[in-house]
Order: C-alpha cells, then structure tokens, then sequence
C-alpha cells in the first residue's frame, strides 16, 4: 500500500531510556568470555538499557510524553489523540493508551489507540497519527511507543538477554504543511517467525498440542524468533520496501539526507546498507548502548544521532524511515525532518 497524506507535520521526537544498565561484559561468567565476545562483535551491542522491577511499557512512555509535552509547551487540552504502539501493554484490557491518557492528564475527548506491533510499529504508528490528523478528527496526536523486551524475553537466552533492550518514545503529529508518504506491506503467511508467547489464548492451545519449543530445563519460550527467516527477511523484503519508496518519491538515494533504519543488529543493518549502497554517515549504526528496542529503534536512531558532533538536522529535508518486524509486517516511510524538533534521549 502506497499513500501520501497531506498537511501534516511531525512536530516533535523524544525517547526515555530507563537508567538500569546491563553491560555485556557482566555476562561472561554465565557465558563465558569467548561466546559474549562473539555476540558483542556480530551485533554491535555492548550495554543496554533495562526497566525497574516494578516498571511497566505504560511508566516509560509517560515519561517520554511528559518529557514532549513539557519541552514543547504543550497545551494538554490541544491534544485530541493518543496512539500507543507495543508489544508489552500492562494488560489485555482496558487500553494502556486509555490508561495513559488519564497519567498525562489530558482531555477526555482525547481518541485513544492501542496498536500491537513490534519492529515496524513506529512506521505503523505514525500511520494511524497521521490518518487521525488527515481525516480532520485530530489537530495533535500524540504516538508513544514502548517495549519492555526484557521482561519479554526469555532472560537465560543469550540471544535475547543479550540483544534485546527497554525503551519507550514519543512522538508529535500535527497539523501542519508537510506531506508524509508511505509503503507499507504485511504478509501473515509468516507470522510464524516471531510470536510472543506471553499472555495470548492460543498459547494454551499450542502447550496442549505440544507446538511450541522447550528451553534446555524443559519449560516452555517465552518467544519464539527464526533468526535466519527474519534476517532474510529484513534484508530482502526491507530493502525492496525502501527501493520502492525512493522510485515512488522519484529521489535518488544520493539525495536523501538521512535514512533512519530500524537496528535489529549491527550485521543486520550492514547487509541492509551493503544491499542498497548507502553512505554509512546518512545511515548510521547507533544503538551499541542501547541494544535492539524493536518498535522504539528508529525514533531512538534519531534522537541519538541527531545531537552528535557536527550533525545539522535543518538539512534533513529528505529523510526515509523503514522498519521491519513481527507479523511479518514492514514499511517506509519518506518525510521533512528538518523543522522537527528532535531532543536527546532521556538518561541516555
């Protein structure tokens, strides 16, 4: 599906990251030295960060809101939507985007979402702000993403414990001049590649009929992920995405100022970078600190990077963003990022 929405503006990007830390290096007496070295240098993660024991999804993308809110000057009253994107909500039901409406404090005439998407979410994210903004409903949306990985993952996998991290981001969609464009694709036929376990009411299903896998003390994953299936995804059906995009756009990829990549690993992004022959400075590897955030990584790549040395993000007038995940679901997305105001990840 290839769209483009019109007088719409991204106001304005933040991320929270939680101050706990897990160094990679902390791990080698589980692991050992040789194992935690290797993974280190093929997915180019040395530290992450983690949630407090008693800290939801919902807890992190208030603090990510706040921080907007409170650094743009927000009117909370103006806010008329609210967009959550995760994985790890506090529960099946109600909405944590409901949840959240009532911790910031905002109207209740305020539209309020709840989307399950990992990887790609906050390409899918964006998507539903920006209908809610071009429909003429919504005047300033609010999209927070949020992943609580960590407490998702199985934490005795070593390529979960050590790759994946906690982050939560947020987002201002608003009424404006702009023009976001979109490519967006889903393929359920393999959803089988990823799926969370946890919580769901065919997961009883699948125990009972023995479908699904068994860790070495003989209890269940908690996920399951096919991390060849998913790479090649990724580098095949990710790159395609951002091909099409920069032929429907009709840009040169020379031209386009900044390409925010979802960072699954940092073999991952190369292979993705080496497909399609990009500069590495225009798409840059920049979660080693962070680990993969799934649906909070492109917002994560932006708020890190833009406040590097030497980076001018009034420049960025030709950005494309592109995430890849679980569903199996994809897209890209092609935008002015150069009046945006994109501040510098929180405990960063």
């Amino acid at each position: 599906m290839k769209c483009k929405l019109e007088g719409i503006d991204i106001k304005a990007i933040t991320t929270y990251l939680p101050p706990k830390i897990r160094e990679m290096d902390s791990l080698i007496p589980v692991y050992g030295k040789k194992v935690v070295m290797q993974t280190v240098l093929g997915t180019g993660i040395e530290r992450l960060h983690v949630a407090g024991d008693e800290q939801t999804t919902t807890d992190m993308c208030f603090e990510a809101a706040e921080h907007l809110i409170n650094k743009e000057k927000i009117n909370r009253d103006e806010i008329d939507g609210l967009v959550m994107v995760s994985q790890s909500f506090d529960y099946l039901g109600p909405a944590s985007s409901i949840i959240l409406q009532d911790k910031l404090q905002l109207s209740k005439q305020t539209v309020c979402f709840d989307i399950i998407y990992g990887c790609s979410g906050y390409i899918y994210g964006i998507y539903q702000a920006a209908m809610m903004v071009s429909s003429g409903t919504c005047s300033n949306v609010l999209l927070v993403n949020g992943e609580l990985n960590t407490k998702l993952m199985d934490d005795r996998e070593k390529d979960q414990v050590m790759v994946f991290g906690d982050c939560a981001s947020a987002t201002l969609i608003s009424k404006g001049e702009g023009q976001l464009t979109f490519n967006i694709m889903s393929d359920g036929s393999r959803h089988k590649a990823v799926v969370n376990l946890v919580n769901g009411f065919r997961t009883p299903i699948l125990l009972k009929n023995n479908e699904v896998p068994l860790k070495p003390d003989g209890k269940p994953v908690k996920a399951i992920n096919d991390g060849m299936a998913v790479f090649d995804f990724i580098v095949h059906d990710g790159k395609e995405s951002i091909s099409k995009m920069l032929d429907y756009m009709n840009w040169d990829k020379g031209e386009v100022d900044f390409f925010a990549l979802h960072q699954a690993t940092k073999v991952t992004l190369d292979f993705m970078r080496k497909r399609l022959k990009l500069d590495k400075k225009k798409s840059p590897f920049c979660l080693q600190n962070y680990g993969n955030t799934s649906s909070t990584t492109i917002p994560l790549v932006l708020s890190s990077y833009s406040h590097s040395e030497g980076i001018d993000t009034s420049n960025w007038k030709k950005v494309i963003m592109s995430g890849y995940g679980i569903g199996l679901s994809w897209g890209s997305i092609a935008c002015n990022l150069s009046n945006t105001n994109i501040y510098e990840p929180i405990n960063k």
